[in-house]
């Protein structure tokens, strides 16, 4: 009767015992484009459509994975994204540190252009209640330059594809190096109150450098934005709002300067 009590007590403990292993294992991540499936997906409703990104440093040289939630199946609840804590979650993963976009977690970033097409995708992702699917790699330079300051070109790589459709608005920044700028992504990190419908007095919230102008253009044709036609170059900018542009007029991912 006392070895049949003890034998049961031991298995408890062991069910306990594996069950607080598992609940205490590591996220494991295998960032990269997946080759051997349909590794694409298009978004036909981007236009104001929220989003986040996860974006873990890992590997030798350091590499930040970028995971977003724009796939379809994928969710980035306002609660459970600022719950995270990236210290604790880089430690989870192993990454030397992890990116938080937005940041404030508290925040949201909308897609501004009316079509989206990530054309290398990888695995998805569950982050403590955010779901997200691998999409690119950066260098932490890159993503730093992104941090840096405000109206300051920056350089990365991307396999995306956006469409602008014809009589649609876009939001545009002129350089003084006679570049133009189309605003990809609008965000709440500054301006908390900023909704797709308020970037129509965007330019009075701008802190324009000298040469720097803002224009809102209706589109009279689509306009595409193609990263594949230089190589996944592409030119970002970012403006005091934290707002994001891709770079026109260094190549020809644009189908035209608008």
């Amino acid at each position: 009767m006392r070895k049949t009590a003890v034998a049961r007590f031991a298995i408890i403990v062991c069910a306990v015992l594996f069950v607080m292993v598992v609940s205490a294992q590591q996220i494991t991540l295998k960032p990269g484009a997946i080759l051997d499936k349909d590794n694409e997906f298009h978004r036909d409703n981007a236009r104001d459509f929220a989003y986040c990104e996860i974006a873990p440093v890992l590997g030798k040289p350091p590499m930040a994975q970028i995971y977003n939630s724009s796939a379809p199946g994928d969710r980035c609840p306002v609660n459970e994204m600022a719950a995270i804590d990236p210290k604790k979650l880089a430690a989870e993963l192993g990454a030397e540190f992890v990116y938080m976009n937005p940041t404030p977690q508290t925040a949201r970033r909308h897609w501004v252009m009316d079509q989206l097409w990530v054309l290398k995708v990888g695995e998805t992702v569950d982050f403590h209640g955010i779901r997200a699917t691998w999409m690119a790699s950066m260098s932490p330079e890159f993503l730093d330059g992104m941090l840096k300051g405000d109206f300051v070109p920056t350089e990365g790589h991307r396999e995306n594809k956006y469409l602008y459709a014809k009589g649609r608005r876009v939001f545009l920044l002129h350089s003084p190096d006679g570049k133009t700028w189309v605003m990809l992504s609008y965000t709440t990190e500054v301006d908390t109150d900023l909704s797709l419908d308020q970037l129509s007095n965007l330019a009075s919230k701008l802190k324009l450098p000298d040469g720097f102008e803002f224009e809102i253009k209706t589109l009279r044709r689509d306009l595409s934005i193609d990263m594949r036609n230089a190589n996944g170059l592409a030119h970002i900018i970012r403006d005091n709002l934290h707002d994001i542009y891709q770079g026109c007029g260094f190549d020809n991912v644009c189908s035209y300067i608008p």
